[in-house]
């Protein structure tokens, strides 16, 4: 009764090896695979995630025929360890760079349509300023990109008019125009606006709801449903580009889809005439966590290429 250790919270007496085990294991929804990247045995690994289970006093995991899957019990125990081993490298961050050393390693995940323009500036950026940092890179849909950031898979998710998650905080944001998506030869090309009354009278390649992209578009070309010409409906941001490329319609996407650059003479993007032809590109990262110093800079640098890419003031990016 009078052991210190039985009084201390069960969360503290996990010790590295069970953590670095769970997460494994949460990773890999596979006691094999888990077992393989860590090196060690699967009866090794199992009897470890046993004696946690038993110290919990629940299960961590189903054993389902898909994999292992996280009980609601291991799902806070998962949100706890993430936490934990995301401080656990910041700590690290900022002991090292007391000695001179701006290492660590980070994740990002962004969406297709910033892979253009905007995030090849700002990885430039970031190699440039870390040289020993290693840099991962992914691209992914929004739904993926939220998930990856809840699960403490990524450090850093950016994303078009992505939904507000408890779970999540948003740390930039810009703004930028929807517009027709056109050849450099097509009729629109020559026009500084235009309107949706206009691009309704050619062919369209449309979004797909997997993209944000579709809420902003929907509700503009309700209005002329009957109208549509639509020869292609996709999820992808470079097919898209591809088969405007080769003459089959117009599309519509922010400048970022398709890396709009000054003098480019392949696409033009016209901006819609439309009030609600906007879409916010914003910078998440878990809630709480607690940001490292790499991270904080990195946020820093891409609000920075936020402002150069829109060419506007510091109050349009925060």
């Amino acid at each position: 009764m009078n052991d210190p250790l039985s009084r201390t919270p069960r969360m503290m007496r996990l010790h590295a090896r069970g953590i670095s085990y769970f997460n494994a294991v949460r990773e890999c929804r596979s006691i094999r695979e888990a077992a393989r990247r860590l090196n060690v045995t699967p009866s090794a690994l199992t009897r470890q995630l046993a004696q946690m289970e038993a110290e919990i006093g629940a299960p961590l995991f189903d054993r389902l025929p898909e994999g292992m899957v996280l009980t609601e019990v291991g799902t806070i125990m998962a949100r706890h360890i993430v936490t934990v081993m995301q401080d656990a490298a910041r700590t690290e961050e900022q002991i090292n760079a007391l000695s001179g050393r701006h290492d660590g390693r980070l994740r990002i995940m962004a969406v297709e349509g910033i892979a253009g323009q905007l995030l090849p500036a700002l990885l430039e950026r970031i190699i440039s300023a870390f040289p020993a940092v290693e840099l991962h890179v992914e691209v992914g849909a929004p739904k993926t990109i939220v998930s990856a950031l809840q699960d403490g898979r990524v450090d850093l998710g950016i994303a078009f008019s992505l939904a507000l998650y408890p779970e999540l905080r948003r740390v930039a944001v810009g703004h930028f125009p929807v517009g027709a998506i056109v050849r450099a030869d097509h009729p629109l090309a020559h026009l500084r606006t235009v309107t949706v009354e206009e691009c309704v009278a050619y062919r369209l390649i449309l979004p797909t709801r997997t993209l944000s992209l579709y809420r902003v578009m929907e509700p503009m070309l309700r209005p002329w449903q009957d109208r549509l010409n639509v020869v292609l409906q996709t999820g992808s941001i470079e097919l898209t580009n591809r088969m405007v490329l080769a003459g089959a319609g117009l599309a519509f996407q922010s400048p970022l889809a398709v890396g709009v650059q000054p003098g480019q003479d392949s696409l033009r993007h016209v901006p819609l005439r439309d009030t609600r032809a906007v879409t916010d590109l914003g910078a998440y990262v878990r809630e709480s966590r607690w940001l490292p110093p790499l991270l904080e800079t990195v946020i820093e640098e891409l609000r920075l290429e936020l402002r150069r890419v829109q060419g506007v003031s510091d109050e349009r990016v925060v």
